[in-house]
């Protein structure tokens, strides 16, 4: 093989001849493989993703091929079968929510996505399941943009347009995933989240994080939880699918659940039992109605994690896959006796802000280190929070960071 793919290269196929066979000798002379008794495994994002979904009763997956969602939708394919998903290739990424958006309607739980274009084509179905509220899990695996930018390198550069996809005003939750094993986790409560608020749920990941591998425990299959939040108790009243209370979540039955019942859904505004409307008065009801749901939304969401210093002189904020980097980080410095900390981002919409709160008032500095070029999370920060970041460490060059790097910029840039 060596020989056939340096053809025309002795001496460059030479030296990999003398490498492999000196790396075989050693092998055979001084080292010997063990096999260990261990249950771990090796998995990557976008499976872990997968798996998670599969874990939180997920029954219709479809989408259209799109770098680097594309191996969402064929791993979910291959386990199609042996775990009773329905999994389609839909003809494009619009075709693909409205799908999705029909199979909620029918009562399965569905997840559709795409990366950065093919989000963008789905924005007038997202307003759509934002008016008819019905749940559905939408992945948006970020890479460079805009347009095709770079198709396979990474970005974090998604994240407001997510926050603010759709036109008019409807809420939805958005999760930055930060590891594969909270890929896992976090998807399956984004299903759980999705059926109690009737909302669409918006996970955010990105290339590298599909992408990259790492050796984890088993994830613990008890921990999830499913709850779908059907109603049955609607006795002989004719049904409202949009039903005005004071939480702003109406009850949700499947069609065909109780005989009789009607759930009508239409993209026009409509009253309680779904009827089209213009009606101004009964327009702002169930505008209301709608937004109410941020309310619960705001219990619901989990502050970020925080490594390094409980009370850091130095704290970085961060969101998604750059954790990884970020601990890095954390644990040099603190090893070095340099006072650091870090929040990192997993729920991002709405915004959690007691722990930034908390913090900001004992930090000197607040660093931002984030991959797009306008520092999208502390533009949040400055919104929801008293706080600003100091420093930005900024990149968007299609790479993710690297420890060694971020450690570096870190010194030269905030601690010089």
């Amino acid at each position: 093989m060596i020989l056939e793919l340096f053809k025309g290269k002795n001496e460059i196929a030479n030296i990999n001849l003398l490498a492999l066979r000196a790396g075989y000798k050693a092998l055979d002379e001084k080292h010997k493989l063990e096999s260990l008794e261990d249950n771990k495994i090796i998995i990557n994002g976008n499976q872990a993703l997968a798996l998670g979904a599969i874990a939180a009763g997920c029954k219709f997956y479809c989408g259209y091929p799109m770098t680097p969602f594309t191996s969402i939708l064929s791993y979910l394919a291959k386990k199609s079968n042996e775990m009773g998903i329905m999994v389609e290739q839909a003809e494009d990424e619009l075709a693909a929510l409205n799908m999705a958006l029909g199979a909620s309607y029918a009562g399965v739980r569905a997840m559709t996505g795409s990366s950065g274009g093919g989000i963008a084509l789905m924005v007038e179905s997202l307003s759509l399941a934002g008016i008819v509220e019905l749940p559905v899990v939408l992945v948006n695996a970020q890479r460079a943009g805009p347009a095709t930018g770079m198709a396979t390198r990474t970005e974090q550069s998604d994240l407001r347009f997510v926050i603010h996809a759709g036109h008019g005003e409807f809420p939805r939750m958005v999760i930055a995933l930060r590891s594969p094993e909270d890929a896992f986790y976090q998807t399956a409560r984004a299903f759980n989240i999705a059926d109690k608020y009737r909302i669409p749920v918006i996970l955010l990941t990105d290339l590298y994080l599909a992408d990259y591998t790492q050796t984890i425990e088993p994830f613990d299959f008890q921990r999830i939880k499913i709850n779908r939040y059907i109603d049955d108790s609607c006795g002989g009243e004719a049904f409202k699918p949009y039903k005005l209370t004071e939480n702003g979540i109406s009850p949700r039955i499947i069609p065909g659940q109780i005989p009789g019942k009607v759930v009508l859904v239409d993209s026009h505004e409509h009253d309680e039992f779904g009827h089209i409307t213009e009606d101004s008065e009964l327009r702002v009801k169930m505008m209301d109605k709608r937004m109410k749901k941020l309310e619960g939304l705001r219990e619901e969401v989990e502050e970020p994690w925080q490594i390094g210093d409980k009370e850091p002189e130095n704290l970085i904020v961060c969101w998604g896959s750059t954790y990884g980097a970020v601990r890095e980080v954390v644990e040099r410095c603190n090893e070095e006796g340099i006072s650091m900390g870090a929040l990192i981002f997993g729920d991002i919409w709405p915004f959690p802000k007691e722990k930034l709160i908390s913090l900001g008032k004992l930090t000197n500095k607040i660093i931002d280190v984030e991959q797009n070029k306008t520092a999208q999370l502390d533009s949040l920060i400055r919104e929801e929070t008293p706080y600003k970041s100091n420093h930005k460490i900024l990149k968007y060059d299609g790479r993710p960071f690297s420890g060694d790097e971020l450690y570096e910029r870190i010194k030269e840039e905030v601690l010089k």
